[in-house]
């Protein structure tokens, strides 16, 4: 995983991480610790955060854990009370938490479709205006985890692409009106990922353009844009493929 010249190039910023248990959020709120951040982690499943704890102290950072469902606006608002009490601040939230349905729609039920976009989209308004206050303190960073399938479309996702390419359109949205209190808002859509990885250092890729992504691929993408090394970027959609091949049929 390639990082910044500075390897502390987030010391002393406060970052959330939804979705931060498992796969691509465990690997950005690594890649923030080892960056110099506090990350303050969330999912539903505490054993799985106390492990991401563990390992973000053995980097060198500082981890706090909160247990949230964020699709839930009181988990979400207690979520970010606790990382300004603890922390003192917010200066970037990450909204990865996310599932995923493969099912055609005349078999996709309603609490499917509810329980996807929920989750996907819904949960990223819950974040960002509870943090909202903070991030313009801090003069913040939101980063929006959107998917291949925020771009582009494909059969048996569709609850996944409406979520996705909805995301994308809320990132280009809040870009533009949150660029007066010099809030950055951009998004990621990784390819196909391998989210078992269990190193916090990823195995570099011989050929990184043809291989399956890593989770801590992603992560280093992420890295880049919370750092400020993109102080200027925001709007920005950044498709992080590797070597996920998608065939459009229209």
């Amino acid at each position: 995983m390639s990082v910044p010249a500075d390897p502390k190039v987030l010391a002393g910023k406060t970052v959330v991480v939804t979705g931060a248990g498992r796969g691509i959020g465990r690997a950005i709120a690594l890649a923030a610790a080892r960056a110099g951040a506090t990350v303050v982690l969330a999912s539903r499943t505490a054993e799985q955060l106390a492990d991401v704890a563990r390992e973000a102290f053995s980097v060198g950072g500082t981890a706090l854990v909160v247990t949230a469902d964020v699709r839930v606006r009181a988990d979400v608002d207690h979520l970010v009370a606790r990382a300004v009490a603890e922390t003192g601040r917010i200066d970037a939230v990450v909204s990865n938490a996310g599932v995923f349905v493969w099912r055609p729609l005349e078999k996709l039920s309603e609490e499917e479709w509810d329980r996807v976009l929920d989750t996907n989209l819904k949960a990223t308004y819950l974040l960002v205006h509870a943090a909202l206050p903070e991030l313009k303190k801090s003069r913040g960073r939101i980063l929006n985890i959107s998917s291949i399938h925020g771009t582009a479309g494909d059969a048996n996702v569709v609850a996944h692409c409406a979520a996705k390419f909805g995301l994308i359109g809320m990132t280009k949205a809040l870009a533009l009106e949150l660029r007066p209190h010099g809030i950055s808002v951009n998004a990621l859509c990784p390819g196909s990922t391998e989210n078992r990885t269990r190193n916090v250092e990823a195995s570099p890729h011989e050929k990184p353009l043809e291989e399956k992504l890593d989770a801590f691929d992603v992560a280093a993408a992420a890295l880049f844009l919370l750092s400020p090394a993109a102080e200027t970027v925001t709007g920005a959609v950044l498709d992080v493929w590797g070597g996920t091949r998608v065939e459009v049929k229209v």
